[in-house]
């Protein structure tokens, strides 16, 4: 076991050296590679959220949307950022739980990853991805859900020209939530009658905050 776990990380710090090589050869690699993967991430975390009320991703959903969606999800950059710098620090902290009777983290991953002795440093960014889209996942569930209960965020819309609502034309929707925008479309929630619209910004002409604390303020 502890021969097979030297190798383990042998292969690890190997690995991370050579990496950490690539990285100061080309030191915008590393930023455009978490940029790309949060751009992924809040991408899926944008129509996991819409698909939960009636909205298809693949018609309202652009190429712009991956490059400008990151900025609207922060969490997501530093759910990444955290599960990386725990990476780095993977080494000391498997020492500092070695310590302690039963806890080992080099043991328990060595048993998980050991199909994937060979890429050790592969199947830690791996894991890091996936738990970056899981939590999109998870985030876009507890989104929609306080969407649809909660009072909270209610808005009044006003638009440049009449869309069609409930079979009616209309100029204006009351107590109304935006439930996220993109480049190009503004998707809207009605709590009330539990309708959804999407809407092209350009036919957006206002926005009220009706929610009874901000109007208190």
């Amino acid at each position: 076991m502890e021969s097979l776990a030297r190798t383990y990380y042998f292969r690890f710090l190997r690995q991370f050296i050579q990496l950490k090589r690539f990285f100061k050869l080309n030191p915008g690699f590393l930023p455009l590679a978490i940029y790309l993967v949060t751009s992924a991430a809040g991408l899926f975390y944008l129509t996991h959220l819409i698909s939960y009320f009636g909205f298809d991703g693949l018609k309202h959903i652009g190429l712009g949307d991956f490059f400008t969606v990151i900025f609207s999800s922060m969490g997501l950059l530093l759910t990444f950022m955290g599960v990386f710098i725990i990476g780095v620090f993977y080494i000391r902290l498997d020492k500092y739980f070695s310590s302690i009777q039963f806890l080992s983290i080099g043991k328990l991953l060595f048993k998980l990853n050991r199909p994937y002795l060979k890429a050790p440093l592969l199947t830690m960014c791996s894991a890091a991805i996936i738990v970056v889209f899981a939590q999109a996942y998870n985030s876009a569930n507890l989104d929609a859900s306080e969407i649809k209960h909660s009072q909270y965020e209610m808005v009044k819309i006003g638009f440049n020209y009449p869309i069609v609502w409930l079979g009616k034309k209309t100029l204006m929707l009351d107590e109304a939530k935006v439930i996220a925008t993109t480049n190009r479309y503004a998707f809207i929630y009605h709590p009330q009658t539990k309708k959804s619209v999407v809407v092209p910004l350009t036919n957006i002409a206002t926005i009220f905050n009706t929610t009874k604390g901000a109007e208190d303020e």
